[in-house]
C-alpha cells in the first residue's frame, strides 16, 4: 500500500524502514509487520503526515483508500454476523472482522450495520455505470473543458 498506491516509498526497503518507525496504524493500532493484511473498512493513519484513509471498494470491485478526515477516522462501521449468549448468559456479538463485543446493546442484531451513513464514500459514490452512460460521462466532461 504504501508503496504501490500512496507512493511514500519506492523500494521494498524503504517500506521496512518507515514501517518500523512505527508511523503506520491500522485501526488505531500501530503495525510494524510489513506484511499485514488490511481489509474492507479498514482505517490507516500514517504520523508523520496526519493523514486517514479508509479502505473501500470501488465501483469495480477492487481495493482503494479514500482520504478521510480525523473526525470519521475516530470509528469503524461492522456488520454483525451473530448475536448470542455466551457462558452464563453474557450477551455477545461478533462482527465481520473478527471482534467479539461483549454486552452489546439489545437492539443490535444479526446483519445490522447502523440506520444512517457514517462514513463519506469516494468519488462517484460507488455506483457502477454502463458503458454507454461512461462515454456519455466523458463526452459531457470533454465539451464542458473545452
Amino acid at each position: 500500500m504504501l508503496r504501490n498506491r500512496l507512493k511514500y516509498a519506492l523500494t521494498y526497503h524503504e517500506v521496512v524502514a518507515i514501517v518500523m518507525q512505527r508511523l503506520i496504524s491500522i485501526d488505531r493500532k500501530v503495525r510494524t509487520n510489513k506484511c499485514y493484511p488490511e481489509g474492507f473498512m479498514d482505517m490507516i493513519s500514517i504520523a508523520k503526515t496526519n493523514e486517514n484513509f479508509r479502505l473501500l471498494y470501488d465501483n469495480k470491485p477492487r481495493f482503494t483508500l479514500h482520504n478521510i478526515s480525523t473526525e470519521e477516522a475516530k470509528y469503524k462501521l461492522c456488520k454483525v454476523r451473530s448475536a448470542q449468549f455466551g457462558d452464563k448468559g453474557v450477551p455477545h456479538t461478533t462482527t465481520f472482522d473478527g471482534r467479539t463485543i461483549r454486552y452489546p446493546d439489545s437492539l443490535i442484531k444479526a446483519n445490522d450495520t447502523g440506520t444512517k451513513p457514517w462514513i463519506t464514500l469516494p468519488c462517484g459514490k460507488g455506483i457502477k455505470l454502463s458503458i454507454v452512460e461512461e462515454a456519455k460521462k466523458r463526452t459531457q466532461a470533454l465539451k464542458a473543458s473545452a
